[in-house]
């Protein structure tokens, strides 16, 4: 030891710090990678080791958040829990429910209602979901142009699922597919929102006879009414014996006023511009992108119901692709559900389900409320009553 140089005994005391995953630890293809720019480090580290020094932001956020098998999980205020995500899990779930296979290229809100939906979360949900589709060039370059003044629609009340259906034809389409379809039949069930659509090559009454048979009558059961345009196929002497036979109604709207038949329109318009968005180098192909167009509208939120047609239809939601690239809690705990769990996950659906026509007259109810008021803002100044305190 040099002369200069002063001999001291330091005491030197190791403190470990724990850390979310021990070394060594075998981790999982689909488990939390935490890193220390993670918005979920300080939360987890706290609900773990709620000894240890935190801020006061943090114990706050925390009462928020419980660890549920290594999992940070949020609580909901509609007591569901959603697994919280990191940056690049999020953006997988954001890319598959935008434009991956049953992505139908929705706005940002959209898409944060439906990964919330399927049990996601994060803070900035929303700012990025918005941002995410306003960077998507596939939305940007064949966005729609609105020729008219937007006309609220009138809902038509149906009593339970398939009893009403909208039918309508799309086209004639340029160009033809590669298989010369050129047109498409869709039918829009009036409660569910659910849509059936079928390509074809011409537009016979024969063609719309089969596709009722197969695609509503053998699949959703004998409905009360199918509303329809004028068009000569639909009201063909066939058409009225088929009507006749199966013992429904065969509604037609007011000629040359395409908005009587508006949930036909807008399912028109919501397919169109999806396939439009979906196709990429071979426009003929257009028929095939058509089972996946229908998937992403089945599975995307309606405005008129606030929920999905699938959902709506089979009582539960479907297993969308951004589950299996990041699982959510369903799917890792799905063999742990019990069946008193299952039914009271039923009993919960069958409530709000049976809540849907009663959403369906206060939108009628609103409407007509929404309609007086403007009446009453519209008055001419001379039919008005003019008094002074």
């Amino acid at each position: 030891m040099p002369e200069d140089c002063v001999q001291r005994i330091i005491k030197v005391g190791r403190k470990s710090l724990p850390s979310v995953l021990t070394r060594g630890m075998e981790i999982e293809v689909n488990s939390a990678l935490i890193t220390k720019d993670d918005w979920r480090e300080p939360i987890m580290t706290y609900l773990q080791y709620p000894t240890l020094p935190s801020e006061k932001r943090v114990r706050i956020m925390a009462t928020n958040y419980l660890m549920w098998n290594e999992d940070l999980v949020r609580k909901s205020k509609d007591e569901v829990l959603l697994r919280c995500l990191g940056k690049t899990e999020y953006m997988k779930v954001m890319g598959e429910t935008h434009e991956g296979i049953c992505g139908a290229h929705q706005g940002g809100r959209k898409m944060c209602w439906l990964i919330r939906r399927y049990g996601y979360f994060w803070p900035t949900m929303m700012k990025d979901c918005i941002n995410y589709s306003k960077g998507c060039e596939a939305c940007q370059r064949p966005g729609p142009i609105q020729q008219a003044p937007s006309v609220p629609m009138n809902p038509v009340v149906k009593p339970w699922p398939f009893r009403g259906w909208a039918m309508d034809l799309i086209g004639k389409i340029y160009p033809a597919s590669s298989q010369q379809h050129c047109f498409i039949i869709v039918a829009t069930d009036y409660f569910t929102k659910w849509v059936e659509a079928k390509p074809i090559k011409t537009t016979t009454s024969q063609e719309i006879i089969t596709f009722i048979e197969e695609q509503i009558i053998q699949r959703f059961g004998i409905p009360e009414s199918i509303t329809t345009d004028r068009g000569s196929s639909f009201i063909s002497r066939d058409m009225l014996d088929m009507a006749e036979t199966f013992k429904f109604k065969l509604l037609q709207s007011t000629p040359y006023y395409a908005q009587a038949n508006g949930q036909a329109e807008s399912s028109n318009k919501v397919i169109i511009n999806v396939i439009r968005k979906m196709l990429e180098k071979n426009p003929k192909q257009w028929h095939e992108k058509l089972s996946k167009t229908l998937w992403a509208y089945r599975t995307s939120k309606r405005e008129a119901t606030g929920m999905t047609p699938y959902a709506l239809t089979y009582g539960h939601d479907a297993i969308l692709p951004m589950e299996i690239a990041v699982q959510s809690l369903r799917i890792a705990h799905q063999h742990g559900l019990t069946g008193e769990d299952y039914s009271q996950a039923i009993d919960c659906f069958a409530w709000h389900y049976h809540e849907m026509p009663g959403l369906d007259r206060q939108l009628v109810e609103t409407n007509c409320q929404s309609k007086r008021a403007t009446f009453q803002l519209n008055r001419p100044e001379e039919e008005c009553l003019w008094t002074q305190n």
